[in-house]
């Protein structure tokens, strides 16, 4: 026979293991999309620099 304490320290650590491993998947999105966003970043400040350096070279190109 399992005392009422028992059965609920049981039932706590489940559930305290069931959050941990959520949590831990949660964690590994937002350093996926932590990885994704400064790709994008990366790409976008390139071709920030490559539009940069057509209106250099072709002024007409930045009036619109």
């Amino acid at each position: 026979m399992t005392s009422p304490a028992a059965a609920e320290i049981a039932r706590l650590t489940l559930e305290r293991d069931e959050l941990a491993v959520e949590m831990r998947e949660l964690q590994g999105h937002v350093e996926r999309m932590a990885r994704d966003l400064a790709a994008l970043d990366d790409e976008i400040a390139s071709l920030r620099r490559v539009q940069a350096e057509l209106v250099r070279r072709h002024p007409e190109l930045g009036s619109g």
